[in-house]
């Protein structure tokens, strides 16, 4: 019995190091990032509401997982203090999972966090980028993971999404058109 738990132990051991063997690898697309942040000129014309898709894949013992994301962000608030309304819509398979789906949301307003498991931060960078950083409940894949919104101008958003298990995955946003009785 003793042998068995320690290769359990050890089992445990090489499966969380193999999750955390990728941290210099993502870190390498955070250090590209300006410390600056973005101009408020610039920052007024990225608020609204984008929606689009996030292709990801991972990789796990030599396995390969494919996960497809709906996305809708609000963004609002200022380049020092972005606020961020975000949903995820996600479907993927892998060997571990023949299929699986999940809608996850996640905010850092204080006016809509009822009924939103998620948290995350946000910092903006100069000249047109976003980070964003998830922050889901304790079982969700999305645990750990960041994104890197790239504002191309005339309502475009290129996505580069990094998280745990080499999960890298991209996608592009496109503006919503707004509908109401006023504009801000």
């Amino acid at each position: 019995m003793e042998t068995f738990r320690r290769l359990s132990l050890i089992f445990c051991l090489i499966t969380f190091l193999v999750g955390c063997s990728t941290v210099d690898q993502r870190s390498a697309f955070f250090d590209n990032l300006s410390p600056e942040r973005v101009s408020e000129k610039a920052w007024k014309s990225y608020t609204g509401t984008y929606k689009g898709t996030i292709h990801s894949t991972a990789q796990s013992y030599s396995t390969v997982g494919i996960t497809v994301a709906d996305v809708r962000i609000e963004l609002s608030g200022t380049p020092d203090a972005p606020l961020v309304y975000l949903e995820m819509d996600s479907a993927g398979t892998s060997a571990w999972n023949a299929s699986v789906t999940y809608l996850e949301k996640f905010t850092n307003i204080t006016q809509r966090q009822y009924g939103v498991r998620g948290r995350l931060l946000a910092y903006s960078h100069a000249p047109n980028q976003l980070l964003i950083s998830l922050q889901p409940a304790i079982l969700s894949p999305n645990r750990g993971a960041a994104m890197i919104l790239t504002f191309r101008g005339k309502g475009f958003v290129d996505v580069e999404y990094i998280g745990h298990y080499s999960r890298r995955g991209t996608g592009a946003l496109s503006r919503v058109p707004t509908f109401g009785f006023y504009s801000e």
